[in-house]
């Protein structure tokens, strides 16, 4: 019998693999909407060319995806894109061999994010192409090539936002205006503030209210009664905004804005500004005055306010509102729930495990889901401002951020319904990070996986996506440790009695401790 030599078999094989299909899929991202519209645009310019370098690659093996996976309008710096989502569902059931696309940057631009999706294409051994700069993902040498490429398009995005935070900086200490909506009672004009003569006087008005009725909630009433309402402006990009009544927390905003006594405010520091002042410093100072006095809560109730995240914004599908309480223990430490008093009221029916939530627990849910979907709401994409918010968006202010942007929340069987209000981002930008960003006005919804499960000591224990199953309360988080060593112990030897003996509890305490550790260890794995 001849064999055929190790050369012939050898090539034979090679032959066989290159007839082995790689299924190519092609990613495109283009970071603003602007042109999508025309019949050819960059999307399409990017998937031409990936298509005819697959097409040169055809005898590898190469074959094409129909499938579309195009991101227009999406920022690279984060991976939170609907069209890459699906990629990586389709990467994680087997259905893509090969990524292809135009250049690195539209995969992403972060490092941190790059190296995550590499992970997850070694892990299904999936390679990736660059057409226009010759990486690939599957050698040693490739790896190394494409993390200095994006250590250096970090270093670049993070020295262009020190120049725009300096630049911010400057500007301001001179006064400049730097961009963003005027304040009421003030247009722009060659880059500082100036005194709209209609609207001036009833700007002066509000703070002289103030004085006058000691609330804003009322000087809210009465702006109504008067039919004084922000002016009404457009965009530079078309979208009209404004010419609705001030609400209490626009009002308040106004109140301590040093524009209207002619300054400028740069983080915490105030600026001589370039333009007039509206009001006198004595009627400023009076009003400074008022509202620190009114800012003083009693002693007891200091930070109620902030305490309850969610309150007046939660709802489950029916309307019925979730309201908050407080239960106290055996330790005498206060706890914190969402109640719908509609929902406790029949034990039997399955909603009956969304009654009650613990508030810290619904809380970081909602603020997480928020922060995820934060650059969504932008329309300017393109500029660096959206960049450097991108990255700095934790200096905002977890109360101000859920309560201006969300107007409620519907608790679902399966999932969180956010209902977003994009505009009111703007503000707080402008507030915290100094910059500009241009926001849509029209509300945003935004649905976010959530499940809830009542544990055995009757307690709501929240389980979302990606949750860690150790953030548990501290009560929780003690009866799991508790019975993980009263386990082991049990493991080694020492009866359940002798434990309960020397904790001076009883038996069933140690039984259901032990038999808890293994039920939530075994859901944590």
């Amino acid at each position: 019998m001849n064999f055929p030599s190790t050369s012939s078999a050898k090539e034979a094989f090679m032959v066989a693999m290159k007839n082995i299909a790689k299924t190519c899929a092609i990613y495109t991202r283009k970071s603003t909407d602007e042109r999508l519209d025309m019949e050819f645009n960059t999307l399409d310019a990017q998937r031409e060319a990936c298509e005819a370098y697959i097409a040169s690659q055809r005898s590898e093996g190469w074959a094409l995806s129909e499938t579309l996976y195009n991101d227009g309008g999406f920022s690279g710096g984060n991976i939170e894109r609907p069209a890459l989502t699906q990629l990586l569902e389709d990467i994680k059931a087997g259905k893509v061999d090969i990524i292809v696309v135009y250049k690195i940057d539209r995969l992403t631009r972060s490092l941190s994010d790059f190296a995550k999706l590499v992970d997850i294409f070694d892990e299904h051994g999936v390679t990736f192409v660059s057409i226009t700069q010759s990486f690939n993902t599957t050698t040693s040498m490739g790896r190394l090539t494409l993390n200095v490429l994006l250590s250096f398009a970090q270093f670049e995005r993070e020295v262009t936002s020190e120049r725009i935070r300096d630049k911010i900086a400057a500007s301001k200490a001179k006064g400049m205006w730097q961009g963003g909506r005027p304040p009421f009672g003030f247009d722009v004009g060659d880059r500082r503030l100036v005194i709209n003569n209609e609207d001036a006087p009833k700007a002066r008005r509000i703070f002289e209210l103030y004085l006058e009725l000691n609330s804003v909630s009322d000087i809210e009433i009465e702006l109504k009664r008067l039919g004084i309402k922000s002016r009404q402006r457009k965009s530079d990009k078309g979208f009209t905004y404004g010419g609705t009544y001030f609400s209490r927390g626009a009002l308040y905003s106004l109140l301590q804005n040093p524009v209207y006594i002619g300054k400028i405010s740069h983080k915490g520091t105030i600026h001589e500004g370039l333009h007039d002042a509206i009001i006198t410093q004595e009627l400023w100072d009076a009003v400074q005055n008022k509202l620190k006095v009114q800012a003083q809560c009693p002693k007891g109730q200091i930070g109620t306010r902030h305490r309850n995240l969610l309150t007046g914004r939660l709802f489950d599908e029916h309307g019925n509102r979730y309201t908050p309480v407080y239960t106290n223990h055996k330790n005498k430490q206060k706890y914190r729930y969402y109640l719908n008093k509609e929902l406790s009221k029949d034990k039997s029916h399955p909603r009956f495990k969304r009654a009650r939530f613990p508030a810290h627990e619904i809380e970081k849910v909602v603020e997480d889901t928020l922060r995820n979907h934060l650059h969504e709401f932008a329309l300017n994409k393109d500029n660096s401002c959206f960049t450097y918010f991108t990255e700095n968006q934790t200096a905002l202010p977890v109360y101000e951020l859920v309560r201006s942007l969300i107007s409620k929340i519907i608790v679902q069987e399966n999932s969180l319904e956010l209902h977003i209000k994009p505009e009111k981002l703007e503000k707080l930008a402008c507030t915290y990070l100094d910059i500009s960003l241009e926001c849509s006005e029209d509300e945003l919804v935004i649905e976010e996986p959530f499940k809830s499960e009542r544990s055995d000591d009757g307690a709501i224990v929240i389980n979302s996506k990606n949750r860690d199953m150790f953030d548990l309360p501290p009560r929780l988080l003690k009866k799991l440790v508790q019975g993980v060593i009263w386990r082991d112990e049990h493991f080694d030897g020492i009866a359940i009695k002798a434990i309960a003996r020397r904790e001076s509890c009883s038996h069933d305490y140690v039984s259901s401790a032990i038999f808890k550790s293994f039920k939530i260890l075994q859901n944590a794995s």
